[in-house]
């Protein structure tokens, strides 16, 4: 049983509560995935990093984490935007779909246990909507099927949103609409001519249609993660209308509780202001790995607190560059190290500082981590870590010490998902190998053979083995 309470902020209660799962140690988990209609956002991507970087964190402390994210592959855009391209949308979203995993693979984000889509559980939604149509809280228009939020009381509790106070019509289609209306909201939508002629609809006792984006979430998550789920995250724009619809319907339907904590990441800025390709500034996921690495593009989504808006700008991206470079390069200090000779063997006042250091270290990156996922807080810890590390390899390393010093720092890295794709180590004898031909290039440089040095090195890098020579000789590493 976990003992060590997460403090967690729950945008429902407005305040931080320690993590209780409903079934520990096992964790629920929902995050509102993609609408699979075009390239990466940037700012999609980072909640998706930070929903993983939490999903880790629960993991870290012991928590057995069950992970959903869903794929809205069909919606207003999905449907606008494969009309465009004169394509199924089957065609479509399965190409978007594919580009999405292949952003999540190069940022190191871990597979959810599951992405349902939407169009694989229209059976499920039918069944939710008519259990609304029963209870009398939703009713059939000429154009769909819509939710009475008078029916609701608690409507706006999540998000604020007071109903006497803003703009009331009496009913929206649009999967997404102004935060300053309160409507009805659609969860059936009746076919449209164009709908009906592509083949875009499904059957239902309302007629033929589809169902609309906020009933997705919530027939989802119940379906797989049961009534109540532990946590319910997504951007700061999602919550309001949707999350705020998914608990209306969801509570009507289950009486029950339907999250338990909510989170939500805030918006990424470019140059302090809104991303827009009509202003200009649109910058894609691929414009920035032209540039930099993908750990250097994680790293600066999640150096700054979740809770607090992230400004991109190409001197932040390069500072973070920079930081993850210095990270990284500690990590290579280690290995070189740790393949040389035991130089020294002894247990000495260096010995003690460093690992006092690195014990201690940990212990405040955890304390921060558990606060709510204070990341920047922590990465302070870890790179007090890395200094000190930098700091005992001036001089011969005692192999065991560096070895436990080594093993947190990896660990805290791990966890931060951080250098993932590394490639390391090797066995012993392809080790053995490396250092040998090394030595033998080594020699082939004193004696003045620079051309056959030089063939060494390249073939060594198209083997993977990447040489650094530096003025206290030549180290290597595994290319990534």
């Amino acid at each position: 049983m976990v003992e060590h309470p997460i403090q967690i902020y729950d945008t429902m209660t407005r305040r931080k509560k320690p993590f209780k799962p409903l079934n520990p140690p096992t964790g629920t988990m929902y995050v509102c995935g993609p609408t699979v209609y075009g390239d990466p956002h940037i700012g999609n991507l980072r909640t998706f990093t930070l929903g993983d970087l939490i999903r880790r964190w629960l993991e870290y402390r012991g928590y057995l984490v069950k992970y959903v994210m869903n794929i809205t592959d069909i919606e207003d855009k999905t449907i606008r935007d494969s009309g465009k391209a004169g394509k199924t949308l089957k065609e479509f979203t399965d190409h978007y779909t594919e580009v999405f995993f292949r952003g999540l693979d190069l940022l190191s984000i871990k597979r959810a246990t599951v992405y349902p889509r939407a169009t694989v559980y229209v059976p499920q939604m039918i069944e939710f909507i008519q259990t609304l149509m029963d209870m009398g809280v939703a009713y059939d228009a000429e154009d769909g099927v819509y939710f009475d939020i008078d029916k609701f009381p608690g409507y706006g509790k999540l998000s604020g949103v007071d109903i006497d106070k803003v703009e009331r019509t009496e009913r929206v289609a649009a999967d997404e609409y102004d935060k300053e209306d309160a409507q009805d909201f659609a969860l059936w939508k009746k076919a449209t001519p164009e709908e009906l002629e592509r083949g875009i609809f499904f059957e239902s006792p309302w007629g033929r249609g589809r169902p609309g984006w906020h009933i997705e979430c919530s027939v989802m998550s119940k379906d797989l993660l049961g009534d109540t789920v532990d946590i319910h995250a997504g951007g700061e724009d999602l919550a309001f209308p949707h999350h705020e619809n998914e608990v209306a319907q969801s509570e009507t339907v289950t009486g029950k509780q339907f999250v338990r904590f909510w989170l939500h990441m805030r918006h990424l800025m470019i140059d302090g202001g809104k991303m827009s390709k009509s202003l200009g500034n649109y910058v894609s996921f691929d414009d920035i790995l032209e540039k930099h690495t993908p750990d250097a593009l994680r790293y600066f989504y999640v150096s700054t607190h979740y809770r607090r808006p992230l400004n991109f700008t190409w001197g932040n991206m390069e500072n973070a560059q920079n930081t993850v470079n210095r990270l990284e390069n500690t990590l290579n200090l280690i290995e070189n190290a740790m393949r040389g000779p035991d130089d020294n063997l002894d247990y000495g006042e260096r010995e003690e500082k460093l690992l006092e250091t690195v014990r201690t270290e940990k212990q405040s990156f955890i304390e921060a981590m558990d606060d709510d996922f204070d990341t920047p807080v922590a990465f302070g810890h870890l790179h007090a870590i890395n200094g000190a590390i930098n700091e005992y390899l001036l001089e011969p390393a005692n192999k065991g010490v560096l070895g436990e010093a080594a093993d947190i720092y990896r660990e805290l890295l791990g966890v931060l998902g951080l250098f993932e794709k590394r490639r390391v180590g090797g066995d012993e004898v392809t080790e053995r190998l490396i250092i040998m031909i090394t030595e033998l290039r080594e020699e082939q440089r004193n004696e003045k053979n620079y051309v056959f040095a030089d063939i060494i090195r390249d073939r060594l890098a198209e083997a993977g083995v990447e040489l650094q020579d530096t003025a206290e000789g030549t180290t290597w590493k595994l290319k990534t």
